[in-house]
């Protein structure tokens, strides 16, 4: 069988919360797929996780090109783009009307990506986020004539800013779509009538349950609450800070330790002051996947009261709690988004209303008073984690797409590119 060779855009690669991005790729390398990774952006952040190291594939960053330079690079790689002029004018043409210096800084990005992925080889193109990233990807697409195919995920689909006409053409010109709860599947059905239902798939993200290993008879800290996400608005740590304040007012003996970096650091360490909580609960700042293994294995449990942003920004699947659930950490939650698709109340977790402290503070109670019950809703979360979020499982179904997608593409099979109706900010 010949190698399955393909080409993965992301905004920005490394990224220290896309965990599941980097585990994908890995295990597709595992698996014996050739990657080629194509980053909107360089890392900024001077973190990595240490897994980065065993990625193999080559990484090309779009925003090296200068675009002043942009008709040089076209000329530079004209060669290979020489056959595939026809789309290549076509997706010009429809782009200089925009009047979007992005989009035409994308343009020469993509030719780049294009002849890159030609001269390589590359079978598939393949997006995470259905925003800037499937832009770049469709581009590239329509230019070097490979099929592609994109992954959409939350702040993405939802939030308020999307260009839902941008959104749509994709979904259509894709062959097809990846989503990673039945609730977004449902969400994109119901928002864009137009796109074929069958189109899109529910892909939950994978972990590696080697590495988020269970451990039935570890001894965890007693009261000791561990949450762990980007420092922004829809993780609800204000609500955590909150609940924490009432544990503290019941006279409930506790320690929470935070992990994450973001936007909210300041306003939530100030908070955090106001309500007199220094020396019980902890910022611990941004960690790698091997810095957080040891805090999911000793926490009592962890707390994650997602919300809905009042711009439409909230999560999909939080990975944070698929890890918890795999380590065998109790986990306590929201009934955003798909989180109860991961969480089923009662069973291997708790559930509570969004934007509801005093009920997230009893759920914490509740599990701190009944030690071995939460151990119990903990063996069935890593049951729940083995048949749904194996990433072994899910690699092995996106590579089986991407193969079948391979098997199916032909330069004949090709659409015409549609006309500009998606005009307007957003991609």
């Amino acid at each position: 069988m010949n190698p399955l060779k393909v080409g993965y855009f992301v905004k920005m690669y490394p990224r220290l919360s896309e965990t599941f991005i980097l585990n994908e790729i890995l295990e597709l390398e595992r698996r014996g797929v050739e990657v080629t990774i194509f980053s909107l952006k360089k890392p900024n952040e001077g973190r990595f996780h240490p897994q980065t190291a065993e990625i193999k594939a080559p990484v090309y960053y779009l925003d090296e090109l200068e675009p002043k330079k942009g008709w040089a690079v076209l000329a530079e790689n004209w060669p290979t783009l020489s056959p595939c002029r026809s789309e290549l004018w076509k997706l010009l043409e429809t782009l200089i009307p925009q009047n979007d210096s992005q989009l035409m800084e994308l343009f020469f990005g993509t030719a780049w990506a294009a002849a890159i992925a030609v001269k390589s080889g590359l079978g598939h193109l393949h997006a995470h986020f259905a925003s800037l990233p499937s832009t770049a990807a469709y581009f590239t697409s329509r230019i070097s004539g490979l099929p592609f195919s994109f992954t959409a995920h939350a702040k993405d689909i939802f939030q308020n800013s999307v260009n839902q006409k941008m959104l749509e053409e994709k979904l259509k010109a894709a062959g097809f779509v990846i989503t990673v709860t039945e609730f977004n599947r449902r969400y994109l059905t119901s928002t864009y009538p137009s796109v074929p239902a069958e189109k899109i798939k529910v892909l939950y993200n994978g972990i590696n349950l080697d590495f988020f290993n269970y451990e039935p008879d570890l001894q965890r800290e007693k009261n000791l609450i561990l949450s762990i996400g980007r420092l922004v608005p829809k993780k609800g740590f204000p609500d955590l800070l909150e609940a924490c304040a009432l544990l503290k007012q019941r006279k409930i003996s506790f320690r929470c330790v935070i992990i994450g970096q973001g936007e909210q650091a300041s306003s939530l360490e100030a908070r955090n002051r106001e309500l007199g909580l220094d020396g019980l609960v902890c910022f611990a700042g941004p960690k790698t996947q091997a810095d957080v293994l040891p805090y999911l294995k000793q926490a009592s449990l962890l707390a994650l009261p997602c919300t809905v942003d009042a711009d439409g920004n909230q999560d999909a699947l939080p990975t944070v709690l698929l890890e918890a659930l795999g380590t065998g950490c109790p986990v306590v939650s929201t009934t955003v988004s798909g989180i109860p698709e991961i969480v089923d109340d009662g069973k291997n977790g708790l559930l509570v209303p969004p934007n509801n402290p005093a009920a997230l503070a009893e759920a914490i109670e509740k599990m701190f008073s009944s030690p071995d019950w939460a151990a119990r809703l903990a063996q069935e979360g890593r049951k729940k984690a083995e048949e749904r979020f194996d990433l072994k499982k899910s690699a092995a179904t996106l590579e089986s797409s991407y193969r079948l997608s391979v098997e199916n593409s032909s330069p004949g099979n090709r659409s015409e590119m549609p006309a500009p109706v998606w005009a307007g900010k957003g991609t």
